[in-house]
């Protein structure tokens, strides 16, 4: 065990290491003067800016120093536990997070509960009835939700449940009504992995050989269905589960810009959009840190749920 969290550890180093100096990297060499764009964003129109400010601000945030000395300061700080300060928020980068993290959690666990209380039991009857109606249901749900992009599935259910049924809220957060809608477009492209997944897995460990000798040995099917099978066939779920549910916790930029849901995806957008250099390291270096901890819990999940498994 502590073999495997060391190693985790190393290559999460390794990651963040190359995932911080490439988004570094690749910020410097968008086109504008990332000191005009701050000064916009923190004063005002274009021409509303003088190039006094423009130097100022230059000049005070270390843009005018080369790239690797600026990464460097930056990093620097993150060893001593600091991300810094937003360029155009002038507040706390892990303050920003930490508020904004807990909206995204919740859209993503609401996500989650949508695509599972759908997908396993439709995912489950497919498998164990291969070839029938509920099979061939559950094959074209799955490809007409992987197929609808979420910014139009977004636009059509504002349409339908806000603007012309006033159901539910179109933006914004406050109350449960407002997750529905967000919740509904994450989790649709989710339910449709999941329940292919899961129906494949069914299928595939229906033919093992063991599941086929106690099948003809006669043991209970139920004994065999819950103990051997379901078992076996949750190890690809969990991982696209795991992959899936750490994507949404980095922030699902696309819902989260549609429903104006103030999670880390809009956060991320804002900040791209302002050229917000510590705000966006933040980001990224807390996206490593979530998709790396949630890998780390899915391979424990594999040695509980089967225990041949060696980590």
């Amino acid at each position: 065990m502590m073999t495997l969290i060391s190693k985790k550890i190393l290559s999460t180093l390794l990651v963040v290491l190359g995932a911080t100096f490439c988004t570094y990297t690749l910020m410097h060499f968008a086109p504008g003067d990332p000191a005009l764009e701050i000064a916009v964003s923190r004063y005002g129109g274009q021409y509303e800016v003088d190039q006094a400010t423009v130097e100022w601000i230059r000049e005070s945030e270390g843009l005018d120093k080369p790239l690797y000395l600026q990464y460097l300061y930056w990093l620097r700080h993150v060893l001593r536990l600091d991300l810094g300060r937003s360029l155009v928020e002038e507040a706390p980068v892990a303050e920003l997070i930490s508020q904004r993290f807990p909206k995204t959690l919740i859209l993503a666990a609401a996500a989650c509960c949508i695509a599972l209380c759908i997908s396993l039991p439709l995912g489950i009857l497919a498998g164990l009835k291969q070839g029938s109606w509920v099979d061939s249901l559950s094959v074209s749900l799955s490809v007409a939700g992987v197929s609808m992009p979420n910014y139009w599935l977004g636009l059509v259910l504002i349409l339908l449940f806000a603007v012309r049924l006033h159901w539910l809220p179109s933006f914004g957060s406050g109350t449960w009504q407002h997750i529905i809608l967000p919740a509904i477009t994450l989790g649709t492209a989710l339910t449709a992995y999941t329940t292919r997944i899961l129906r494949s897995a069914i299928i595939e460990t229906m033919q093992a050989e063991h599941i086929m000798a106690l099948q003809a040995r006669g043991v209970n099917s139920r004994f065999v269905l819950t103990k051997h099978l379901f078992r076996n066939a949750m190890i690809p779920l969990v991982t696209v589960i795991g992959i899936e549910f750490g994507m949404i916790l980095e922030g699902a930029v696309i819902t989260e810009t549609v429903f104006a849901w103030p999670g880390l995806g809009e956060l991320m957008v804002s900040a791209v959009s302002n050229r917000d250099y510590p705000l966006i390291q933040g980001l990224v270096l807390f996206c490593v840190f979530v998709f790396v901890s949630i890998n780390l819990l899915t391979d424990l999940t594999y040695r509980l749920l089967d225990p041949r498994i060696r980590l």
